[in-house]
């Protein structure tokens, strides 16, 4: 498992908890609004001197007692065939785990659940389904296994949250639809759009298209809470 960045404290990342942020590098999807180029592109990837996973157990064993989470988010942390061994390690230490995905591994994400090492997992939904492909930049087909990924969470997973960055393209409607399409869900968070200084787009145009802006998130998210518990997290 390559890692390419940490940060070691963050109040935001895990709901609830202190927890360091891990990026691992590598994504099977190519979503053109994704800020994290360098973590899903190969040839930017290959620029990146990243941490080992031994380096990043160790500052988190000298944090124990601070830390009470690790968040593990990437790329996609569940292409890594190590993952497991390593959650077991971080699971070892007393921390909690959060786990980010965009749900296209359902045999891994049962796995780790079933093996209890992941606490807390959070799952992106893209969009509405008809229409991934564009949003996610692949053309075969990964709404099955977003949806059985899905359908895991809401059958084993000890705490989990849905989540859908109002990504330039997607209107009111889309998100309504998705809120449809997940009724059921336990909790369902809405992220603004917005690409951080110094980081570009997998596709750099889309960053100046039209997004939904956060006032409208959250009157949405009002709306869409009589179909599914909904907020906003900006």
């Amino acid at each position: 498992m390559k890692v390419a960045y940490a940060q070691w404290t963050s109040l935001i990342d895990y709901p609830g908890r202190v927890a360091a942020v891990v990026w691992t590098v590598g994504c099977n999807l190519r979503c053109p609004f994704c800020y994290n180029a360098e973590l899903v592109l190969p040839e930017r990837a290959q620029g990146i001197a990243g941490i080992s996973p031994e380096e990043v157990l160790a500052a988190l064993r000298d944090r124990r007692g601070f830390l009470d989470g690790l968040a593990i988010t990437g790329g996609e942390p569940t292409l890594h065939r190590d993952l497991s061994d390593f959650l077991a390690e971080v699971k070892g230490l007393g921390l909690a785990v959060k786990l980010d995905t965009n749900g296209t591994s359902p045999d891994v994400l049962a796995g780790l659940l079933e093996r209890g090492l992941v606490d807390y997992v959070a799952l992106d939904v893209k969009a509405p389904f008809p229409r991934y492909p564009e949003f996610t930049g692949v053309d075969r087909d990964v709404t099955r296994a977003v949806q059985e990924s899905i359908a895991v969470l809401r059958e084993r997973a000890p705490d989990y949250e849905l989540r859908t960055t109002a990504a330039p393209g997607l209107a009111e409607a889309d998100i309504e639809a998705i809120a449809q399409a997940v009724r059921g869900t336990k909790r369902y968070v809405l992220q603004p759009f917005f690409v951080p200084q110094g980081k570009a787009l997998i596709d750099p145009s889309w960053a100046a298209r039209p997004h939904l802006d956060e006032e409208t998130l959250r009157s949405l998210a009002r709306r869409l809470s009589t179909l599914v518990p909904c907020e906003v997290r900006a």
